[in-house]
């Protein structure tokens, strides 16, 4: 299924690049993930990174598509009265957003749509009593995730953009058997080149 997802998106770009304006730019920065949902219980925000590929093919001047293949660390981190726990989930994330552009020299641009994601592993980490402890999580996370994008950003004359986006996973990330309603959040700063 992974493998397939990414075929038909490297074969879709490469159909689209002959007949329309398309770059290709890398893509990388801070991740600050956290949990949502009613079995998330007092989850605070943990730190990652994202890096990555994406395109833009050009739909109309002001309007594009920027499909992108990137490394994303999610997770979160609970603090209770005698433990920290840490989740970190990584994925290989596929958004395809809409981006609208505005202004000619300096662009401001917002960014929507959805995403589709692929679990690569879970870990956590339990401190307790001045013990840690590292132990994996991949049979209490599901394979996937999927969710919606939003972002602005601003695009400078040398073709370099800083972007702020927020991510709302709408599917449950457990596997553990409990129904657990507990979802992906990400706030991302990436610089793109």
């Amino acid at each position: 299924m992974k493998k397939t997802t990414v075929l038909v998106l490297c074969l879709g770009l490469g159909s689209l690049a002959y007949a329309q304006d398309i770059s290709f730019g890398l893509k990388g920065g801070l991740n600050l993930p956290n949990a949502t949902g009613k079995d998330a219980g007092n989850t605070e925000t943990n730190r990652g990174f994202a890096a990555g590929i994406y395109s833009t093919i050009s739909l109309m001047p002001a309007v594009a598509i920027q499909p992108e293949v990137y490394f994303c660390q999610k997770g979160f981190k609970e603090i209770g009265s005698y433990y920290i726990a840490t989740a970190r989930i990584d994925y290989i994330e596929i958004p395809v957003l809409a981006k609208v552009s505005f202004g000619a020299i300096v662009k401001p641009y917002i960014v929507a749509g959805p995403y589709f994601a692929a679990r690569l592993g879970a870990s956590a980490e339990m401190t307790m009593g001045g013990q840690t402890e590292y132990y994996s999580i991949d049979d209490e996370v599901k394979d996937s995730d999927m969710g919606l994008v939003f972002g602005f950003g601003l695009k400078t004359p040398l073709k370099l953009s800083i972007e702020g986006r927020y991510s709302l996973g709408l599917t449950s990330f457990d596997a553990s058997g409990y129904n657990m309603d507990i979802k992906n959040t990400n706030l991302q700063l990436l610089v793109s080149f």
